[in-house]
This record gives structure tokens, C-alpha cells and sequence, in this order.
């Protein structure tokens, strides 16, 4: 245990910094998506990665994360030669990021509302008026109670209150310490609360099953080893040491993969898709901006755009602020907002999860190395053996400086270190205290912040250029609402009122989307 803990949290720190492989890499990387905690994962996953490295005689490295959204953009930058995944996740992973299925739960997948035993809560409608806990938003058995609550008339904020938890197991706690009355989750998660707890808790109501979760393999991993790996799982039932290790997980086995059972997860769309059929006539609107910027700048940027979005969409527009990257995509994962700014490498994941483009930068998005006009840096590689800043490890900027210190020369973690920040003015602020030769960043990012934080700087070098922000809209708007939205912000640079808006979130001018642009992005990573 000691060794899967420590190189649990080796690989934790390695993540950010590695691209997927392009041959056959020294070790495989086993990701399993998030349902867990971190460390419950190393805990019951462990003997799964010695199971397969066994089989394959090749080193087998267990992963995972904290959230959904970071392990959606793992799988994307195909850093997983091995996987389990949810089935939510099938059309995007399989059908267009083309991992290949190994094998599939051999049971359904039944989400079911728990509650304890001695509650009184016997039917769903029991449930009305009370609080509800629910694993993370993109899960699929939260998707599962969510469009069941509907179904039996049960609206979100309207007749229960509903709370999300960062794994199944403090969902589960929620309902056992009494904070919420029951919890959306699925059999397994609940034996191994109630085996660790001593508890006994109840399901009082089961929703239609759907396939469930499966492994899949990168194609990089060859044929002969992903035959030996669906050999391995599906009689994992077959062995006792098998037998023990599905026990631990709560499973009774794995079958060879039913693509064709799958197909039903198209007919999914978006979490917000529960909602789609309900007038959005009177109902306030969110907006949602990528947390580029501390919460209190981006609220004090972004607020004259409230009043303007307010009268196009007819009705009131809010503003809801992010604290991380990974919890403005786990909002966007789960369609929270109505409206979003996004940045060009977020085009692609609000796409898929129901968000349509209504107007974006004319300019390009572009970014240089920020140091001190004081400083002996000139060009970027005179950067090696040294800290360099940047802003989260999933920003733009942060995608667009990593990319150009590898065409000067200089491989981050080995000829140059990276400080990830929280945001833009954090990275710099490392610059003017002398932590950091360096932070990546644009001038337009600059103009937004205090001048105190900006003054004295001089750019070296620049990264290349990609399409900039855009304003996007969740497809359960009416498309009157969105034309209306596009109109008004492309409109901004023809009237006085709306370049003032402009000058306040500091991105330029809008313009209608050259959708072919953001589907072409280049992979950097």
C-alpha cells in the first residue's frame, strides 16, 4: 500500500507536465475516473494495477484526480493508455477521442436514492421539501436522480434542495450524519460505506437502468496486450484472487463489451437537457466567465455587461463566479450556466456539453514572457534552470507558453520549472516579488490588473497565436434569446455605452464565430 500511495502521489505531481506518448510508453497509465476520493482510489485500485501488470508483464501506473473535469482533459490529451470510465463518458471517449472498449460492468447501471434505515422517508415523494445530497455534477448517477426527480416532479430548488458532494462517499456521509435526507448514488459506493461504517442504509427508489462503466485502452497499447487485458478483466470472477478484488470494489464481474448497448448514451444530452422542455420566460439567467482573474476583478470587470445581456435576453442576467479552472469546468460539464465566456481551448468540451458560439474576440489571443525591465532576460531561452509563473496548468496562456518554451529548447520540469498560479495577477505578482524570472500572460490581461502589478515589465519572446475568448450560450436558450445575445454583443462597438463595456473586460471588439478556427485549434500539449 505504502508503494501505490507514494507513487500515487509521484504521478500527482508529474501529471500537468507530461504530453501523451506517441510509441509504446515504459509504463502504462491507469486512469479511473473520479467517483472516489484520491486516496480511496490508491486504496481499492491498487490491486488492479498489480492484476494488469501482471498479465501484460509490463509496469502498469494507477492515476486519478479530484474531479471530473480534470480527468475529461486527461482523457483528451490521451495520457491514459488504460481506463475506467463512465458511461456518460462513451460517445466522447470512444466514439471521438477513439479509446476501444475492453469490458463493460456485466450489470446495469441503477441509480438509486438512499436513504437510512431508520428514516422516514419510504417513496421519492417522500423526498419533497427536504435536502438531497448528490455525488459531483457530472456524474452519471447525479445525472440519473436529477432527470428521476423530474420525472416525478421534483424540481430542483423549487420542491428539494439539492447539494453536491466531491465523491459518492461523502454523499453517502451527508445522508448518514442526517444533513440531507438521502442520497443519489448506485449499490457498490453504499457496500463499501456500510462495510467501513457498520452502517445499514435503503434504497427507496430506482431509476431505469442504462449500460454501465467500462475499460477502455488507448489504441497506442498493442493489439496482443489488449487481448490479454480483456482476457484479464472478464475472468477476474474466475479466480479467488479475482474474486476478493471485485468484492473490495463492490462488483460482481466484468463481460466482453456490447458497443450497440451504448447507444442509448447519445440520446443524453447535457445535464441541462432535464430542464430543456421548461420555459425559460421570466427565469434569471447565469453567466458564467472563466476564472482568469480573481473573483473580485472578474466581477468588477464583467459587471456592465449584466445590465446589456439583461435586455437582449429579456429577462435577468446574474453573474456566478469560479474559484479553479476545474470548478468552472465542472459547471460547464454539468450546463450550470446559460452563458459562458470561454477560452479558445474550452471551445471544444462546452460544445459537447450543450453550449453554442454567439460572438467572439476579433483579435487573436497571443502571449509573451513577462519579466522585470531590470532583468538580464532577452529571449526565452535564456529562461533555463530557472522558476518561470504561469496561470493554471489548463489556461490558455499556460498551453501557449509551454509550447514555446519547447520550440526554444527548454522542456518544462527538466530545463525550466513551472509555479502554476491560481490566476493571471497571482503569476505576476511572483514576478515583482522575485520568486519568478518570468510569467506567460498577454498585454490584454495586463491592461485589466492594478498597475501595480504591471508596472515595470518588459515582454520576451511570444508564443503563437490562437483564436481569442469567446461568448458562448447553452442550446436550451431559444434560438430568438441567442440571436438576440450575438446581436447585442457584436453590437458593442458601435455605440458608446457598449465600447464602454468593451473597455471594462478589456477583450476588444466581438464579431460572429469562424466556428472552423476553434475546431482547428492546434493540440499544444
Amino acid at each position: 500500500m505504502i508503494r501505490f500511495v507514494a507513487a500515487f502521489i509521484f504521478t500527482l505531481a508529474l501529471l500537468p507536465l507530461q504530453a501523451a506518448p506517441t510509441e509504446t510508453p515504459a509504463s502504462y497509465r491507469l486512469g479511473i475516473f473520479p467517483y472516489m476520493a484520491p486516496r480511496q482510489t490508491v486504496e481499492f485500485y491498487g490491486p488492479v494495477a498489480a492484476s494488469m501488470e501482471a498479465a501484460l508483464k509490463h509496469p502498469v501506473r494507477l492515476e486519478s484526480v479530484q474531479t471530473f473535469s480534470a480527468f475529461s482533459r486527461a482523457l483528451e490529451k490521451q495520457n491514459y493508455d488504460i481506463a475506467l470510465i463512465q458511461p456518460f463518458d462513451y460517445p466522447s471517449v470512444v466514439e471521438q477521442l477513439g479509446y476501444i472498449p475492453l469490458a463493460q460492468f456485466a450489470v446495469p447501471l441503477v441509480t438509486q436514492f438512499y436513504v437510512r434505515d431508520d428514516s422516514r422517508y419510504h417513496s421519492i415523494e417522500d423526498l419533497r421539501g427536504s435536502t438531497i445530497a448528490m455525488p459531483p455534477e457530472p456524474a452519471a448517477n447525479t445525472r440519473m436522480a436529477l432527470r428521476a426527480l423530474h420525472d416525478n416532479q421534483l424540481i430542483p430548488g423549487r420542491d428539494v434542495e439539492i447539494r453536491y458532494f466531491n465523491s459518492h462517499d461523502s454523499c453517502i456521509q451527508q445522508v448518514w450524519a442526517g444533513t440531507a435526507s438521502a442520497c443519489g448514488t448506485a449499490k457498490p459506493p453504499i457496500q463499501i460505506f456500510e462495510k467501513r461504517m457498520q452502517a445499514k442504509l435503503r434504497a427507496i427508489y430506482d431509476t431505469p437502468s442504462i449500460p454501465h462503466v467500462l475499460f477502455v485502452a488507448n489504441p497506442r497499447v498493442p493489439a496482443e496486450q489488449r487481448a490479454k487485458l480483456q482476457e484479464l478483466i472478464t475472468g477476474w470472477n474466475q479466480t479467488e484472487e479475482g474474486r476478493v478484488m471485485l468484492k473490495n470494489l463492490g462488483f460482481p464481474g466484468f463481460i466482453a463489451p456490447h458497443p450497440a448497448e451504448y447507444a442509448v448514451m447519445r440520446n443524453y444530452g447535457p445535464l441541462a437537457s432535464i430542464t430543456n422542455g421548461m420555459s425559460t420566460a421570466g427565469k434569471a439567467l447565469v453567466l458564467g466567465v472563466f476564472p482568469f482573474l480573481a473573483t473580485r476583478q472578474l466581477a468588477q470587470n464583467f459587471a456592465p455587461t449584466l445590465p446589456a445581456l439583461s435586455e437582449a435576453a429579456g429577462t435577468t442576467v446574474h453573474l456566478r463566479t469560479a474559484t479553479s479552472f476545474d470548478s468552472f469546468s465542472d459547471a460547464l460539464a454539468s450546463a450550470s450556466y446559460d452563458i459562458v465566456v470561454v477560452q479558445p481551448f474550452d471551445y471544444a468540451m462546452a460544445s459537447r456539453h450543450g453550449y453554442l458560439p454567439l460572438a467572439a474576440m476579433s483579435e487573436t489571443l497571443q502571449g509573451s514572457f513577462f519579466v522585470r525591465a531590470n532583468s538580464p532576460y532577452r529571449q526565452i531561452a535564456d529562461f533555463r534552470g530557472q522558476l518561470v509563473a504561469m496561470p493554471p496548468v489548463d489556461a490558455a496562456q499556460s498551453r501557449l507558453g509551454r509550447y514555446a518554451l519547447r520550440q526554444a529548447g527548454l522542456i518544462p520540469g527538466r530545463d525550466v520549472s513551472i509555479d502554476y498560479r491560481k490566476t493571471h495577477d497571482s503569476c505576476l505578482l511572483q514576478v515583482q516579488q522575485g520568486t519568478a524570472v518570468a510569467c506567460v500572460t498577454s498585454k490584454v490581461t495586463l491592461a485589466m490588473l492594478p498597475k501595480e502589478l504591471s508596472r515595470g515589465l518588459r515582454g520576451v519572446g511570444r508564443t503563437e497565436e490562437v483564436p481569442g475568448v469567446l461568448f458562448m450560450a447553452n442550446k436550451r436558450l431559444p434560438a430568438k434569446t441567442r440571436q438576440r445575445l450575438a446581436a447585442e454583443i457584436v453590437s458593442w462597438k458601435d455605440s458608446v455605452a457598449g465600447r464602454k463595456i468593451l473597455q471594462s473586460i478589456h477583450f476588444g471588439d466581438f464579431v460572429p464565430v469562424d466556428i472552423n478556427a476553434y475546431q482547428q485549434l492546434p493540440k499544444l500539449d
